[in-house]
């Protein structure tokens, strides 16, 4: 039997003309509107760019297969090394097989228990992860996003897991004594028992993650529910991310002037780098932010293609 003719497939271009005809016609009908017709629009590219991108591109470093840095990579993080913490990660769907992108080591390093993507314009994924980070309320759930009254992590541990009551207790330290100077023992202590932690971290540009925490914040306010705590982070280096270094001049300033106790640097990091800090900081093993940041260096060198 011969074998079939291979299928005609659209340019890039092409698609993009037949999405926005689609569009207006969905448009005319009446028939969505908003933020439903975003995620159509997204789910339509997102598909594309599968079809279009499946047999020459590896699915787990985003590179094309020539150029797979797969097994330049660090071993994977072992589940014990690691806080009771579960980073819902809402990656921007113009993010999503872009091989420069830097949160996607972290869903090839981390235990799938650990981690969830959830691509922001794909159909039913941002409903989902609105859906898991109001798990008991939001009580245990905090976004990592610099901005306006953004609190620290111990801020945030001890208003969340500490009762008012006893927020003069001192913290446990790994050895069974007591310790006012670290916060993430004490977080361990009280999850290992009752709550997981969970993070949202946006990634995008600068003005598109803006636009998603605008969007969870109009979606709970709607829906009258709490928005959960914003923590930003301290980092005492800079940022290893080439588009932290180079593209975000005019956002830093922009939120700093917003919120005078930012540190500039937590705006310079990339999403890998954030959650690296942000576990470190919760009590995990150093070998943690390690392998992150390697993954993160690995990819830089490879990115010109």
């Amino acid at each position: 039997m011969d074998d079939e003719p291979p299928k005609q497939t659209q340019s890039y271009w092409e698609a993009i003309v037949s999405n926005r005809s689609h569009a207006k016609s969905l448009q005319s009908d009446g028939t969505t509107s908003g933020h439903n017709l975003f995620e159509k629009m997204a789910t339509l590219n997102i598909n594309y760019r599968i079809n279009e991108e499946r047999h020459h591109r590896c699915p787990v470093c985003w590179y094309c297969t020539v150029r797979c840095v797969c097994d330049l990579m660090p071993k994977n993080i072992d589940r014990d090394d690691l806080p009771n913490v579960k980073i819902l990660l809402l990656l921007h769907h113009k993010e999503y097989l872009n091989a420069g992108n830097s949160a996607k080591s972290l869903i090839a390093l981390l235990p799938e228990e650990n981690i969830e993507l959830y691509v922001y314009g794909k159909e039913g994924d941002f409903d989902r992860c609105i859906d898991e980070m109001m798990i008991d309320q939001g009580r245990h759930t905090a976004i990592l996003w610099p901005g306006e009254n953004a609190v620290s992590v111990e801020e945030f541990i001890s208003s969340s897991f500490l009762p008012a009551t006893q927020s003069n207790i001192p913290k446990m330290t790994k050895s069974g004594g007591s310790d006012n100077t670290t916060v993430e023992n004490n977080y361990q202590a009280d999850t290992e028992q009752t709550h997981i932690l969970r993070i949202v971290a946006l990634d995008g540009t600068y003005k598109n993650a803006k636009n998603m925490h605008k969007t969870i914040r109009r979606r709970l306010d709607d829906e009258d529910r709490m928005m959960p705590s914003c923590i930003a982070l301290h980092p005492k280096s800079v940022s290893q991310f080439h588009r932290a270094k180079t593209n975000y001049g005019t956002a830093i300033q922009d939120n700093l002037k917003a919120n005078e106790r930012l540190d500039e640097r937590a705006l310079r990091v990339s999403t890998a780098e954030a959650c690296a800090l942000l576990l470190t900081e919760l009590g995990a093993k150093e070998c943690v932010q390690e392998k992150i940041i390697k993954a993160l260096l690995v990819n830089n060198c490879n990115r010109v293609t």
